[in-house]
């Protein structure tokens, strides 16, 4: 399926106006001109923010993988997976939540092999800057890593397929995550360069169908050995035992029989690679999981350590995320948001004495010990590695040695953190990445639906749609820069400028670390109760500063936000609040709009909460206050005498072409996911203190998965999470004070955005 922006379409579907917000500049380049505007665009990525032509071509590629999505989940019999399963009789919701079950499935399983195709094809790129060590990192030039690397100079011949390029997508939009990984393997080059925006648009016509040369299918299936087609990988997925190196064979997912789609916990009993709950038995007697990969994943980082003091994942950057040099002359008054010093703390611990008992533990061709205490046992889990690392903090031979002075048992509140966040690079994943690319392209996939749904590409204002959305991004940045200690949630069209400016990944840097001295993290998991009241918080501060409507979203839920900060004597008597009054006045004259279809608050990030005591609480007292928001703004709508806005109880969405409902109070993750499909579950967050995935005891407690803490790590730093998985992996705790086990408090202040 091919979404037509040939002029005579286009035309067409312009005689609705409803996707263009009121507030926008008028239109400015004819309907008739869409094929020659996206021949002539300016792609120099010299500027300091995205240029509008740029977030034109990123709606492009957005509407490629829309339309790839689409694709994939409407291909009868992909992986085994039928339309038949649906059975002919029954109600007719019973039969639609069978058939976005098996759609959704057929996209998860195309994505966890696009991740993996991603990662050979990444590997395979040339390292063109020097693999970062110990040492180097002590070096003055560590502090400008970020200029070094030759540039990767891609062209219609060197792109890779679109589900490759969607991966890579998906990881540019977690800054943080992105750059160390860069850093740690050497491929800064590929860092600096960013999405190639102009050779993009050359491949994407007006169809946005991507279509690079034959050279670059050739040069793909040679480089990497894969097919350029996803669609034509094996059936299943080859693994080498973690033991004895055979290969072993599993198969995507085991749910291929009719019978088992009947049942509504088909997703619990899934036994594939792709499947949470996946067991293949190698012919050595190993029973291989998830779970044993992920810990033969942190092995191999913890001997890379040993032998070529390569840092482990998550403690390249300081906690503002920038990269001075490391130190220890002035350890101890080091900033403490500024110290990679302190952040090299795992490695430390790691080669004072805790990597002896790890390295040996994993090893899985030995065979269990007795060593006068208890009987040791390998290894298989990552609560399993955190249990050992436990241990490790409460040994103060091991925590001298592990220390910058070499005399005392304790550590820094930073270097607590350090050891979650190298945590958290483990929990539910075993790629060499430092999070699970899959989920977060899943988590992706809403902010593409909405940017479909809005469909800016085929406005007549889409070029003055995007001068405004830059701006509003730019005040959003400033936002974020003026209150280091609050958490700023975008709108749809910020969002989409912010995006577009992470996947140049020099420029944002550069850019967020001029206005706010920090390096502005992503956070693409904020719980749902977080996520409302952040935005609550930025609507009113951006009518604060700048006298202007944050959200120009007429629907119930951003006009009881709405409602929550302004009053009837504000608006009368404040001249800034008066402007508000008459730009709503103008919003309200087409009656409310549709979030689809509008500058909604962007929730593709926003997950719900997992195995939390007080999450129902918490979200009761959120339903009740947006519920008197929304009373508030009936209330006034009649006054006006214009219509309320219209909100149903239930969340309505078309989800794979069928419709679906869903409670809905406030913006959470409208998408399609079922937990047991995904090894990672991306669509939820365990933000419990004392929960499995919190990690070591001794380490700070607060939101610190992801890399969302302390000082500006990004938005949600009180709040962020690692997946909370099925089977009871995953999650770091959110709030502060403790952990699993203790010590040392929250990670504090957010300072960003979400």
């Amino acid at each position: 399926m091919k979404a037509d922006l040939s002029p005579s379409t286009a035309t067409a579907r312009l005689s609705n106006f409803e996707d263009v917000p009121p507030s926008y500049a008028p239109i400015d380049r004819a309907a008739a001109d869409l094929s020659s505007l996206f021949s002539n665009l300016n792609l120099d990525s010299s500027g300091k923010v995205p240029s509008p032509d740029q977030c034109i071509v990123h709606l492009k590629l957005l509407e490629s993988f829309s339309l790839l999505r689409e694709d994939v989940g409407l291909t009868d019999g992909l992986y085994g997976l039928f339309d038949s399963f649906v059975p002919e009789k029954g109600p007719d919701e019973d039969r639609n939540k069978i058939q976005i079950r098996v759609r959704e499935r057929r996209w998860a399983i195309y994505v966890m092999s696009a991740a993996r195709r991603f990662e050979t094809w990444y590997q395979t790129l040339e390292s063109n800057s020097q693999m970062v060590t110990m040492d180097s990192m002590q070096s003055p030039e560590y502090e400008s890593i970020g200029k070094t690397g030759r540039r990767v100079e891609f062209t219609k011949d060197t792109l890779p397929p679109l589900d490759v390029l969607m991966v890579w997508h998906a990881a540019t939009l977690n800054p943080r995550n992105w750059m160390s990984d860069c850093i740690r393997h050497g491929k800064m080059g590929l860092w600096q360069t960013g999405i190639p925006w102009p050779v993009i648009n050359s491949v994407i016509d007006n169809t946005c169908d991507y279509q690079p040369s034959t050279t670059a299918r050739q040069v793909f299936e040679s480089q990497t050995g894969h097919p350029w087609d996803n669609l034509k990988e094996p059936p299943g997925v080859s693994l080498s035992c973690p033991r004895c190196k055979a290969k072993v064979t599993a198969p995507w997912t085991s749910c291929v029989e009719k019978n088992q789609w009947l049942d509504p916990k088909v997703a619990e009993t899934g036994v594939g690679f792709a499947d949470a709950g996946f067991e293949a038995r190698c012919t050595c007697g190993l029973t291989i999981h998830h779970d044993l990969l992920r810990t033969q994943r942190f092995r191999k980082d913890l001997q890379a350590l040993l032998v070529h003091q390569v840092p482990m994942p998550g403690t390249l950057l300081s906690l503002n995320g920038l990269t001075p040099p490391v130190n220890f002359t002035r350890y101890v008054m080091d900033t403490k948001s500024n110290s990679t010093a302190r952040m090299q703390y795992p490695n430390r611990l790691m080669l004072a004495g805790g990597a002896v008992e790890l390295t040996n533990d994993t090893e899985l061709s030995k065979t269990p010990q007795y060593t006068g205490f208890d009987y040791t046992t390998h290894i298989t889990s990552i609560d399993d590695v955190r249990k050992k690392i436990e241990k490790v903090l409460k040994d103060p031979h091991i925590l001298k040695r592990a220390s910058a002075t070499g005399k005392y048992a304790v550590s820094y509140k930073e270097e607590r953190i350090a050891i979650r966040k190298m945590m958290a690079c483990y929990w539910d994943n075993s790629s060499i990445f430092s999070m699970d690319l899959a989920s977060a392209v899943i988590r992706q996939g809403s902010f593409v639906d909405k940017m479909h749904d809005i469909d800016w590409l085929h406005s007549p204002a889409v070029v003055s749609t995007m001068k405004r959305l830059i701006q509003k991004y730019e005040r959003y940045i400033n936002i974020i820069a003026t209150n280091p200690n609050n958490v700023a949630v975008p709108t749809l069209d910020v969002d989409l400028a912010w995006h577009t400016h992470q996947t140049s990944s020099r420029s944002y840097f550069d850019y967020t670390r001029s206005k706010t001295g920090k390096f502005i993290d992503h956070d693409d998991k904020i719980e749902e109760n977080k996520l409302s009241a952040s935005f609550e918080w930025t609507s009113k501060t951006y009518e604060k500063m700048y006298g202007e409507l944050y959200s120009e979203c007429t629907c119930w839920y951003c006009e009881s936000i709405r409602e929550s900060h302004t009053s009837s004597i504000s608006r009368v008597f404040k001249s800034s609040k008066s402007d508000i009054a008459q730009e709503l006045q103008r919003l309200h004259a087409n009656g409310p709009s549709d979030p689809h279809k509008s500058a909604h608050i962007s929730a593709h990030n926003s997950i719900p909460g997992e195995n939390v005591r007080d999450y129902k609480t918490r979200s009761y007292v959120k339903e009740k206050q947006i519920e008197r928001g929304y009373e508030k703004a009936c209330r006034r709508a009649k006054k006006e005498g214009r219509e309320p806005p219209k909100r149903d109880d239930d969340y309505y969405l078309w989800a794979w072409g069928y419709p679906m409902y869903m409670p809905f109070y406030a913006p959470y993750m409208a998408y399609p996911v079922t937990p047991g499909f995904y090894p990672c579950n991306p669509a939820c967050g365990n933000f419990g203190t004392g929960a499995i995935g919190n990690c070591c005891a001794g380490a700070c407690g607060g939101g610190v998965a992801f890399g969302s803490c302390s000082a500006g790590a990004c938005g949600g730093g009180a709040a962020g999470g690692c997946s909370a998985g099925v089977g009871g992996s995953g999650g770091c705790a959110g709030g502060g004070g403790g952990g699993c086990g203790g010590g040392g408090g929250g990670c504090g202040g957010g300072g960003g955005g979400c």
